[in-house]
């Protein structure tokens, strides 16, 4: 997919005086290859009332993970691709490096980028058959207790069949992006970014023997909940969320065009892997 650049907004994560240097630096440099810039700092309100531009657009993300994934879910299920410039310490969302910004960038201009669509998730909670709550995710949506611990009693469905009760700590639901970070850590499977799927993850599940496993991005996943003795909270990419009630059921899926992504080719998939610590070489 070819596309030609007109519009760059270059969002800065709130309060980095740094990042808001290198922001206006890049407006700079933008404007002297005839592409018009802004300036925006994440979370400010002149930042969520941008409009748009129905071609064109590209939304440049200065800072690191937690910034990334703020500013993508607003831009979930539109046409506007989004790249991250990284600034903090992971950077696994974020493709382009401080110290080679201008040489990778340039990329966009010599169609040597990839526009690809990752799969994002959705979800929709339900109370007493009324719906209450509905959001998206990029990395992951978590169903957790909250200070007390307890372990938390779930019953899922796939596709509307039963598939079994779990008490454990928690589920994670992710996305192949997201398979990076929370789910990992729980012992999740890590999936390929081009993949249309998704993964499940119980959190220290308690005489249980559900395994992690992976849906097919067409399925949807019904999570019941049964607690009643503790706080429970489903949370969107560790951000957003709301407060559970026994009997709710969370309703969880695909979100519609998932997430428009820039790629540049700087590093594939597994340099990645390798250089983020999650392989290491036994030779």
């Amino acid at each position: 997919m070819s596309r030609t650049i007109h519009t760059v907004f270059i969002v800065t994560k709130a309060g980095h005086i740094a990042a808001l240097e290198l922001a206006a630096s890049m407006k700079e440099w933008f404007l002297g290859r005839g592409c018009e810039a802004e300036v925006f700092e994440n979370g400010r309100l002149q930042w969520q009332k941008v409009v748009f531009p129905a071609t064109g657009g590209l939304v440049l993300v200065l800072g690191g993970d937690g910034t990334m994934l703020s500013v993508a879910r607003r831009l979930v299920g539109s046409d506007i691709p989004v790249l991250g410039v990284n600034l903090g310490r992971v950077g696994f969302l974020t493709e382009v490096s401080v110290d080679e910004w201008q040489t990778q960038i340039e990329r966009l201009f010599d169609e040597r980028v990839r526009y690809v669509r990752r799969v994002a998730l959705s979800c929709i909670v339900e109370r007493s058959s009324h719906r209450i709550y509905s959001g998206v995710a990029v990395n992951d949506m978590v169903v957790h207790r909250g200070a007390l611990a307890r372990v938390i009693k779930l019953e899922l469905h796939v596709q509307g069949e039963r598939l079994g009760g779990l008490r454990a700590d928690g589920l994670i639901v992710s996305s192949p992006t997201g398979s990076t970070g929370y789910a990992v850590s729980a012992n999740g499977p890590l999936i390929h970014p081009d993949l249309n799927a998704f993964s499940v993850t119980p959190i220290c599940p308690f005489l249980n023997a559900l395994k992690p496993f992976v849906l097919c991005g067409d399925m949807e996943l019904a999570i019941d909940i049964q607690d009643t003795d503790t706080d429970l909270y489903l949370t969107q990419d560790g951000q957003d969320g709301v407060i559970l009630k026994a009997g709710d059921r969370v309703t969880i899926s695909t979100a519609p065009k998932g997430l428009l992504v820039a790629e540049l080719g700087c590093a594939s998939y597994f340099e990645r892997l390798r250089t983020r610590g999650f392989y290491k070489d036994q030779q």
